[in-house]
């Protein structure tokens, strides 16, 4: 999820954003652009970079449908993974520590007697 903090919503982060957060799990297309939150046609004009980059791996077929993957072998997606841990670890570092100075800043009323 912290692609998407981090780089905006744009139509392939938020593929590989859903991907990397499911990784080892395959999806069809439609699965994926519905998690996604991306339509149909969208998906489609941006897939095809997706497998030529070798990004995306197929693993079997349901009916007419192919699922896919996250192709964890490539370089790229293992670069991606290894940034999504340290993006994800930093975000909630900071939520920890805004959520701290809003703790102390804010005084704890006195008991009333």
């Amino acid at each position: 999820m912290a692609l998407k903090h981090i780089f905006g919503e744009t139509p392939v982060i938020k593929i590989l954003d859903f991907l990397i957060d499911h990784k080892g799990y395959d999806y069809s297309k439609t699965e994926i652009a519905e998690h996604a939150g991306i339509g149909w046609t969208t998906i489609n004009r941006h897939w095809g970079n997706l497998e030529d980059w070798n990004l995306v791996t197929p693993t079997r077929k349901i009916g007419r449908a192919t699922l896919y993957k996250l192709n964890e072998e490539n370089p790229i997606v293992s670069q991606l993974l290894e940034f999504d841990e340290v993006a994800a670890t930093y975000m909630s570092e900071r939520i920890a520590e805004q959520e701290l100075r809003a703790t102390v800043a804010t005084p704890v009323p006195a008991a009333a007697h």
